[in-house]
Parts: C-alpha cells; sequence; structure tokens
C-alpha cells in the first residue's frame, strides 16, 4: 500500500511539472486536451486507479479539469470572474475605456477627469428654446429620453441676456428658426440646432397619398411654420390632401376628424388629444421626431463641454464616484 501511495506522489509530481512547465512555455494552452488516464498508465507503468487519482488530485487544485466520457483538459489560470450581468457589462466598459485610453496616450487620471467632467455637464440644465412652449417642451421631452441630458423647455420672449439659465448652461439647444436671435441674445454660447427625422416627412407624405390626412398640432406658431415648411417640401396644406389644425380643446379634435380619419399627430401635440379621438380615426404620432444627426451633433458638443470643463480641473481634485445604476433593459442585454 505504501508503494503505490509513493507512485502516486511520483506520477503527481510528474504531470504536476509537465503541466506548469508546458503552460508556462506556451506549449500547452487552456483547452487543450491532456493524455487520457490510460495512456498516463501506460507511459509511467502504473495501473489506472493510480493514474485517475493522480488526475482527481491536479482537478482538486485546479489544474486540470476532467470530463466523464470526454477526457482530461486542461483548465485556465484562476482569476476572479463577474458574478452577473452588471459586473460584467462594468468589466467590458473598463476593458474598452482602459484599452482605447492607451492607445491614445491617456492615463488613469485623464480618464477620470474626463468622465467627471461629462458627468457634470449632464447634471446641468440644457435650454431648449422655441417660441412655443409645447414644441420646446417636445424636444426637451426626446432629447432627455435619447440623451440622458437636464433638457428644459423655454420660451425665446421670456428670456434675457443676464438670465442665470443662459448664463450656467454649456451650450444652447433650438431650432433653426430661432438660432440667429438665441445666438445674439447669448453671443457667449454655442447655440445647437435641432432638426426633424427625415422620415416624419416620409410618413406623412406615403399616408396623404392614401388619402386625406389631417394634421394635429398645438395651437400658436406652429401651425404656421408646418405650413411653410411642408411647402418647401413639396406637400401643399390646401385643406384638400392634408390639412393643418391647431388644437386647444376636445372640440377642435371632434372639428378635424370630420375632414379625414387618417390622423397625424405633429411632435408637440398634448397626450390628451389621442384620448380624445373617436375609435374608427387612425392616429399616428411619430416615435421619435428628431434626427439622429441632430442626436449626434449635440452629443458631440457636450463632449466639447466636458473637454473643456476637464482642462478647468486642477490635477489633484480628481473625484471618483459609483457608476451609475444601469436600467432593466441593459442588464436584460447583457444577459443575452
Amino acid at each position: 500500500m505504501a508503494r503505490e501511495q509513493v507512485a502516486g506522489a511520483i506520477i503527481l509530481d510528474r504531470l504536476r511539472e509537465r503541466m506548469v512547465s508546458g503552460r508556462f512555455l506556451g506549449h500547452w494552452r487552456p483547452g487543450d486536451r491532456l493524455p487520457s488516464i490510460r495512456e498516463i498508465a501506460e507511459a509511467e507503468s502504473v495501473d489506472r486507479k493510480t493514474a485517475a487519482a493522480a488526475y482527481r488530485r491536479l482537478e482538486e487544485e485546479g489544474l486540470v479539469r476532467v470530463r466523464a466520457r470526454s477526457g482530461v483538459y486542461l483548465s485556465p489560470p484562476a482569476g476572479a470572474q463577474p458574478v452577473g450581468p452588471l459586473e460584467r457589462l462594468y468589466r467590458r466598459w473598463l476593458e474598452n475605456t482602459y484599452d482605447g485610453a492607451a492607445a491614445l496616450g491617456l492615463d488613469t487620471r485623464s480618464i477620470l477627469r474626463l468622465v467627471t467632467a461629462m458627468a457634470e455637464v449632464e447634471r446641468m440644465r440644457l435650454p431648449v428654446v422655441e417660441c412655443d412652449w409645447p414644441q420646446a417642451e417636445a424636444v426637451a421631452v426626446e432629447l432627455r429620453e435619447r440623451l440622458g441630458v437636464r433638457a428644459t423647455p423655454c420660451v425665446l420672449e421670456e428670456l434675457h441676456p443676464s438670465d442665470p439659465l443662459l448664463l450656467e448652461a454649456p451650450l444652447l439647444v433650438t431650432t433653426p428658426y430661432h438660432a440667429a436671435e438665441l445666438a445674439l441674445l447669448s453671443p457667449s454660447r454655442l447655440v445647437v440646432e435641432t432638426t426633424l427625422a427625415p422620415d416624419l416627412v416620409r410618413q406623412l407624405s406615403r399616408r396623404a397619398a392614401q388619402g386625406p390626412v389631417t394634421i394635429l398640432a398645438p395651437q400658436g406658431n406652429v401651425v404656421a411654420k408646418i405650413r411653410r415648411a411642408l411647402h418647401h417640401c413639396g406637400i401643399e396644406a390646401d385643406d384638400t390632401r392634408v390639412r393643418i389644425v391647431g388644437v386647444a380643446d376636445r372640440s377642435d379634435v371632434a372639428e378635424a376628424t370630420r375632414f379625414a380619419r387618417s390622423l397625424f399627430l405633429w411632435p408637440g401635440t398634448p397626450r390628451w388629444v389621442e384620448e380624445a379621438l373617436p375609435p374608427s380615426a387612425e392616429a399616428y404620432r411619430p416615435k421619435q421626431a428628431i434626427s439622429q444627426e441632430s442626436v449626434t451633433r449635440l452629443r458631440a458638443a457636450l463632449l466639447d463641454a466636458a473637454i473643456l470643463r476637464a482642462k478647468e480641473v486642477p490635477a489633484g481634485d480628481d473625484v471618483v464616484t459609483a457608476p451609475p445604476p444601469l436600467s432593466t433593459s441593459t442588464v436584460d442585454a447583457v444577459r443575452r
């Protein structure tokens, strides 16, 4: 019995040495299939029971993995593994961030300074300026959903050059209609224009080609803007194929549905309008009204604002903050 134990210890030491040396030299890699128990027994002139016991001991040590009816395989080096989808997502982000930063010659403190500055910019109020409150609010809501910024709707006529909202904002957002006015009002701030998604006009054109369409919009200057914009796009709002109705109450909605059952809810139209529609009405409200080009342009401007802010932070003032919680949809995406 003692002889078998000595033989087993010798075989165990030999196998361990072969595996460690082979992995160190790159001759063996994690996942490589190792000699079978029978092959080890024959090569070392021991019985299979002794060879199997040596492999079981190596498995306990984490060097190999024995799979029933498959074989013995070299295990990967021990290392901490993320335990959940959130941790795996953080790991992936950190790996991509550090690899990309290293390729650009950035160190950890530079990364921290930039990320902190971006978080501060996103917490600042971002004025969304229009001449009509419903339009400003519609743009602000969509930007909050798509960019996670504190977009704040503002009416142009109510702003003045010394307004704290304008002075403290990293930049200003408006539509092409008011970009020049806003630049004069706050010449020291960058003005970023937002435009409508091209698909919005395409959807309207397709529906108009199928029959009369009524566009429901907030009352005010919006109606005239829509009429002029559609005219430049080759769509005439002449009350025959396309009609524009500004709604303020349920009676306006009832009157609008007499012209056409196909309704197009312009961005900024109140949500209660959908509840006021008759069951027979076919209403379409675009899910996203702002063009992707505008979102990309605004994101780039916010990044530039964060870079300027990071330059103002002294080298010893870096602050580490905990990563924000992730949404359920993001975690589910990682699980998939």
